[in-house]
C-alpha cells in the first residue's frame, strides 16, 4: 500500500500566503478601505482627488475617462438648465406629460393595424376653403380616397376638394375620390384595415409649386389660432404624400447592370429643405402610394390635411391657387415662426437673445441673382452690375452686410443667407419662394424686380402673410402693398429687366433707418 504524501510546513505556509494574496487582490477595494480607512477609498473610487504621496505612486496623475465623460455631461446639463426657453434643444424633464403626448405620441410597433368590426370610422370635416381641408378618419383603398359619412350635405363637393388626375380643370373622377354611406363602406371597406397614424400631408397635384409646404403649412396651422408666442403645440406632420409625382422623373433604365444616374422629379422644393424645416415629415411619391393600393386592404388616415391647387384655382381668378388658405383660413399670428426656426437653427443663423428690431443691429442685405439661370427673366447685365457695385459699396460703408447668392448655386450658402436677412431682392420668379424664411423685424422687406407692365401676387401674398413690408420695382418706380399694379402676365419668352440700382439702394438705407 502507498505512503500518503504529507505536505511540509513551509508548503502549508506558501499556500495559505498565495491564498491570502489571491483574496486580497480578487477584492482590492474593500481592502484598502480597511486598511487605510476613507481617505485612499475615496481616492480609488475618484481618481481626480490630489492625495500625492502613496495615492500617486499607486495610481499615477492618470484622469478616469469615465468620471471626465461624466463631468461633460453635467456641464451639459447645467448649460440646458440656464438655456433661454426658446432654445433649440429642450430637456425631455422639462417638457410635461401632456406636451410629450401631443409631440411625440403614444405608438408602439403594433398599432399598424386597426380593427372596427361593423362600428365603421365615419370621416369628419375639420377645415376646407376650396383645394386644401383637413379631415379626420379617411380611407384610402386600392387607389381611391373614401370619404365615410351618412350626411354628404356637411361636406363640401369633390370637385372643391380635390381635382382629376387627367385633367386639374375637373372634378375627381370616378376611382379617384368617393363618398360612401357607413352601411356602403361596411360592405365594401370590410372590418378592419391598416391605420395610418398622425397627421399626414397629401398633395394631390399632378405639377408641383413652390408654395406647396408653405400652404400646407398655413391650413394645417389654422387648427391653432392662439395669439400668444409659443404656443403652437400641434402634433408635426409625419408624412407628404405625393400620389401623383414619381420618384424619377426619367424612366428606369431596361439594363439594370448599367450604372445611371436617375434626376428626382421635381417636387416644388429643394430636397434639403423637408429635412432641415420639417424634420419629421417623410415624403412618399406615387410609387409608395401604388405600394397601398396593391396590398389591397383599406388604409384609414387618422388625420389627413390636403392640397390641390387645380380645385383652389377653379374657385377663384383674381388670386394665386396657393394662397387660397392664406386669405381664408385664420391662423395665429405667429404661424409660420416654428417653421423658420428650424430652418435658422439649423443654420446658426438665429440668435434667440438678439434683438431683431434693435437699431444698433447692422442690417442683412441679400440679393438672389438669377443671372446664371439657364431660362427664365434676369437683369439687363449693366444693372446687375451696377446693382451688385452699389450693393458693395453699402457693405463698404460697414454700416450693412451684404451677400449676394445665385439662384443656381448651393442651397445651404443661399438659404443660410436668407434665413438672416434683413432685405432680400431679386427677380420676379420661383427664386423668391425662400424670401418666406426671412427673419421677421420691424424692418424686413421683400424686394421684387419686374419688366414694366408685368406683375403678379405670388410673393406679395406670400411676404403680407408673414407681415413682411413688400416692395415692388419696375426700373425706378416702386409700388407698395396699398398701390399695387393690376395682375398682368409676362412674355414666356425670357426677358432682361431694366433695374435703377441707385434708387433701390436709397429704399435699402430709407428702410432701415426709420422707426
Amino acid at each position: 500500500m502507498p505512503r500518503l504524501y504529507s505536505p511540509s510546513r513551509r508548503e502549508v505556509t506558501l499556500v495559505l500566503f498565495s491564498v491570502m494574496i489571491f483574496v486580497i487582490f480578487y477584492n482590492l477595494e474593500s481592502t484598502f478601505d480597511f486598511f487605510t480607512g476613507s481617505k485612499l477609498a475615496s481616492t480609488f473610487s475618484n481618481p481626480l482627488a490630489t492625495g500625492g504621496g502613496l495615492d500617486t505612486d499607486i495610481y499615477g496623475d492618470w484622469v478616469s475617462e469615465d468620471i471626465h465623460v461624466a463631468s461633460i455631461h453635467k456641464q451639459q446639463e447645467e448649460k440646458e438648465d440656464s438655456a433661454e426657453e426658446d432654445t433649440m434643444w429642450i430637456k425631455s424633464d422639462l417638457i410635461s406629460e401632456a406636451q410629450k403626448q401631443i409631440i411625440f405620441g403614444n405608438i408602439n410597433v403594433n398599432d399598424g393595424f386597426k380593427t372596427w368590426g361593423s362600428d365603421m370610422p365615419q370621416t369628419q370635416l375639420v377645415k376646407h376653403v376650396a383645394g386644401f381641408s383637413i379631415m379626420d378618419n379617411v380611407i384610402a383603398c386600392n387607389g381611391t380616397i373614401f370619404i365615410v359619412t351618412d350626411d354628404p350635405s356637411s361636406f363640401p363637393s369633390l370637385g372643391s376638394i380635390a381635382s382629376s388626375v387627367s385633367n386639374p380643370y375637373e372634378a375627381p373622377h370616378p376611382g379617384e375620390w368617393a363618398v360612401l354611406s357607413v352601411e356602403q363602406a361596411r360592405e365594401r371597406l370590410g372590418s378592419y384595415g391598416g391605420l395610418i397614424q398622425g397627421v399626414s400631408w397629401l398633395s394631390y397635384d399632378v405639377t408641383p409649386n413652390n408654395y406647396t409646404l408653405f400652404s400646407l403649412w398655413r391650413t394645417y396651422s389654422s387648427l391653432n389660432t392662439s395669439t400668444s408666442p409659443g404656443h403652437n403645440l400641434l402634433p408635426p406632420p409625419r408624412r407628404l404624400f405625393f400620389p401623383n409625382i414619381p420618384t424619377f422623373k426619367d424612366p428606369r433604365p431596361r439594363d439594370s447592370d448599367t450604372p445611371t444616374i436617375r434626376h428626382r422629379s421635381d417636387s416644388g422644393f429643394h430636397s434639403h429643405l423637408p429635412k432641415a424645416a420639417f424634420p419629421t415629415l417623410g415624403l412618399m411619391y406615387m410609387e409608395d402610394w401604388e405600394d397601398y393600393a396593391q396590398m389591397e386592404v383599406p388604409f384609414l388616415i387618422e388625420k389627413l390635411v390636403v392640397a390641390d391647387l387645380g380645385a383652389a384655382g377653379r374657385s377663384t381668378n383674381d388670386v394665386p391657387p396657393f394662397a387660397v388658405p392664406h386669405l381664408g383660413l385664420d391662423a395665429s399670428t405667429e404661424w409660420w415662426e416654428p417653421i423658420r426656426q428650424n430652418l435658422a437653427h439649423f443654420f446658426n443663423g438665429e440668435d434667440p437673445a438678439q434683438n431683431a428690431n434693435s437699431l444698433n443691429e447692422k442690417p442683412i442685405v441679400t440679393y438672389i441673382s438669377r443671372q446664371d439661370a439657364v431660362g427664365g427673366s434676369k437683369l439687363r447685365r449693366s444693372d446687375h452690375n451696377a446693382l451688385v457695385a452699389a450693393l458693395e459699396t453699402l457693405r463698404g460703408s460697414n454700416n450693412f452686410e451684404v451677400y449676394i447668392v445665385s439662384s443656381e448655386g448651393q442651397w445651404t450658402e443661399r438659404l443660410s443667407a436668407v434665413a438672416k436677412s434683413t432685405v432680400v431682392l431679386g427677380v420676379y420668379g420661383e427664386s423668391l419662394a425662400d424670401s418666406v424664411f426671412m427673419r421677421p423685424s420691424g424692418h424686413s422687406t421683400l424686394m421684387e424686380f419686374f419688366p414694366s407692365g408685368v406683375f403678379n401676387r405670388n410673393t406679395e401674398i406670400a411676404a403680407h402673410s408673414l407681415g413682411l413690408r413688400y416692395i415692388g420695382w419696375w426700373n425706378d418706380q416702386q409700388f407698395l402693398s396699398n398701390n399695387l399694379p393690376p395682375v398682368t402676365s409676362g412674355s414666356d419668352d425670357a426677358e432682361e429687366l431694366l433695374i435703377d440700382a441707385t434708387a433701390v439702394v436709397q429704399a435699402i438705407q430709407q428702410l432701415v433707418t426709420r422707426t
